[in-house]
C-alpha cells in the first residue's frame, strides 16, 4: 500500500492506494513554513488510524513549502510518527503539479489557483522555474489577480456601464468601500480573489471575457514567455481558475498558437495515475 497526499495551507487530500482500490481522506492543512511539526502529526494520525498503518510501504508528499532541507526534515519526520515503517518521499508541490500533467513527458506546467506558478519540466524533474513573486506584486494568472485586475477598472471607471451596474448590485460595493476593503482590512487578497465566480457567471459580456484574456496574457508575458524554448513546448494546467475558465484558456492557446496539452483541476488523478507505473 502507498499514500499520495497534496498538501495546502487548508487542506491535505490524502489517497490511500492498495492494488486498484483508492481510499480519499481529507485532513486541515499544513506549511513547514507557518505550522508547527506537531499539527502535520495530529493530520497523518487521523489518516493512520483508519487504516493498518504497518501496511504502508511508502507515502509521496507534495505539498507548499517543502523544498528546502529543513522543511523536508520536518514532513519527513512528522509522517513517520505515524508510519514508522514506510519509506517517507517529500517534494515541493510545483513538481506534483508537473508529474500529474506531464508523467515522464517534458512540457511546462502551469499552476493558475488562487495563486500562480510555473515551471519547466523534462519528464524527470524541474529545469527551470520562474518565480510569480507573490500577489502583492505578481501571481498573474491567479484568482488574485483577476480580482486585481477587475478591481483597478472599476476604481478607475473604464468597467462600461451595464458590468459595472451589476457588479455593484450584486456586491453591494462603491468606490469607498472598496478602498475600505483594501487598505484598512486585513487580509486584502481575500477580497481580490473573491471575484472570478463573478466574470465566470458574466462570461459572456466582452468586458468579462475580455478581461480574462488579458489575464491570461500578462501570465504568458511574465511566466511562459520567460522559459527556454517555451515555442516547442506543450502546455499543461491545473488549478481552480484554469479549470473554470478552460473554454477561454483554450481561446487564448489557439489564439497565441500554442498547444494546450491538457487542464485539470487538481492534480491528484494525475499523481495516482503517475505513481500506480
Amino acid at each position: 500500500m502507498i499514500i499520495i497526499a497534496d498538501s495546502g495551507s487548508t487542506k491535505i487530500d490524502w489517497r490511500i492506494i492498495e492494488d486498484t482500490n483508492v481510499t480519499q481522506i481529507n485532513t486541515g492543512g499544513f506549511n513547514p513554513y507557518y505550522n508547527k511539526q506537531e499539527l502535520l502529526e495530529k493530520h497523518a494520525e487521523e489518516v493512520a488510524k483508519t487504516i493498518s498503518r504497518e501496511s504502508i510501504k511508502s507515502i509521496y508528499f507534495y505539498g507548499s513549502g517543502c523544498s528546502t532541507e529543513t522543511n523536508y526534515k520536518i514532513v519527513t519526520n512528522a509522517l513517520k510518527k505515524s508510519f514508522p515503517n514506510a519509506f517517507c518521499f517529500v517534494y515541493h508541490d510545483l513538481l506534483a503539479a508537473a508529474r500529474a500533467l506531464f508523467g515522464n513527458e517534458s512540457g511546462i506546467a502551469c499552476i493558475l489557483g488562487t495563486g500562480s506558478n510555473s515551471c519547466l519540466y523534462d519528464g524527470v524533474s524541474v529545469v527551470e522555474n520562474v518565480p510569480s513573486v507573490g500577489w502583492m506584486i505578481g501571481d498573474e494568472g491567479s484568482g488574485i489577480y483577476i480580482g486585481k485586475l477587475l478591481i483597478t477598472d472599476y476604481l478607475r471607471y473604464t468597467i462600461p456601464d451595464d458590468i459595472r451596474a451589476i457588479f455593484e448590485n450584486e456586491y453591494n460595493l462603491n468606490f469607498e468601500t472598496v478602498l475600505n476593503e483594501i487598505y484598512t482590512k486585513n487580509n486584502p487578497n481575500n477580497f481580490f480573489s473573491s471575484f472570478p465566480p463573478f466574470l465566470l457567471k458574466n462570461i459572456d459580456n466582452k468586458y468579462c471575457y475580455d478581461l480574462i484574456m488579458r489575464n491570461f496574457d500578462d501570465y504568458f508575458k511574465w511566466q511562459i514567455s520567460k522559459y527556454t524554448d517555451f515555442g516547442n513546448e506543450p502546455l499543461a494546467f491545473v488549478g481552480s481558475i484554469a479549470y473554470y475558465f478552460k473554454d477561454q484558456l483554450f481561446d487564448w492557446g489557439k489564439k497565441n498558437g500554442l498547444y494546450i496539452k491538457e487542464i485539470m483541476q487538481i492534480p491528484m488523478d494525475g499523481l495516482i495515475r503517475y505513481h500506480s507505473k
